[in-house]
């Protein structure tokens, strides 16, 4: 009898739980939907754009407004950050290693409250060399903030010019391999986006366009 009643108990305590679980995820799910039906496509897209010109001007305050106060940022093999606090002092230290970033965007995927990046990151090393190095991002939004970026790339080259890259790991191509040349979403931003030309005039100018005319703010 006394197991029995156990037994219930038990049963009845398994039910709540899983009561209050269900009504926590009927409850997130529905919030989610209410910030996926609220945004249109590809502001997404264009909030990652506004982050990552945030990283070309070296901006690491402007850069860690975009996320959460909460968030989960992780570079490459680097530790994780759980603070913004923490992602400027990463961001910051990566920014003494070189010269200049650029983000050549090859393709982008919104999926519900997530994005996908593949890229191509070109870094300026401090003694004037330049490498180029495969990327994929992953971004959470809640609601217009960010609440994890990860990166996954191998940013060993940047520093360890021994390391060998190959001249294929970095080429945009889709359809039985035909090439095609990215769209220079970036330069775009500086170049035409409201936001960009303001940021450049307050002088927030990326650093890349001070490196080399090929890589000067002129519209492509």
């Amino acid at each position: 009898m006394g197991v029995q009643l156990s037994l219930s108990n038990d049963k009845h305590n398994i039910e709540s739980e899983l009561s209050v679980s269900n009504n926590s995820v009927f409850s997130e799910t529905s919030d989610q939907k209410r910030n996926i039906s609220q945004r249109l496509p590809g502001t997404a897209s264009e909030i990652v754009t506004r982050l990552f010109a945030r990283g070309e001007a070296f901006d690491s305050e402007g850069f860690i407004e975009f996320f959460t106060d909460t968030p989960v940022y992780q570079f490459g093999n680097y530790a994780p950050c759980f603070t913004k606090a923490t992602i400027k002092q990463s961001v910051d230290a990566f920014f003494n290693q070189v010269s200049a970033l650029y983000h050549e965007i090859k393709m982008t995927w919104e999926v519900g409250e997530v994005v996908f990046v593949e890229m191509d990151v070109i870094y300026w090393r401090k003694d004037g060399s330049v490498i180029t190095l495969p990327c994929c991002d992953i971004f959470r939004l809640e609601g217009d903030k960010f609440s994890e970026l990860r990166i996954f790339m191998d940013a060993n080259p940047v520093s360890n010019q021994t390391i060998p890259v190959s001249s294929t790991s970095s080429v945009l191509t889709i359809s039985q391999g035909h090439k095609i040349t990215p769209p220079g979403i970036m330069k775009k931003y500086f170049n035409e986006h409201d936001e960009g030309k303001q940021r450049v005039a307050a002088g927030f100018v990326p650093k890349w366009s001070e490196e080399s005319s090929k890589w000067s703010l002129v519209k492509v």
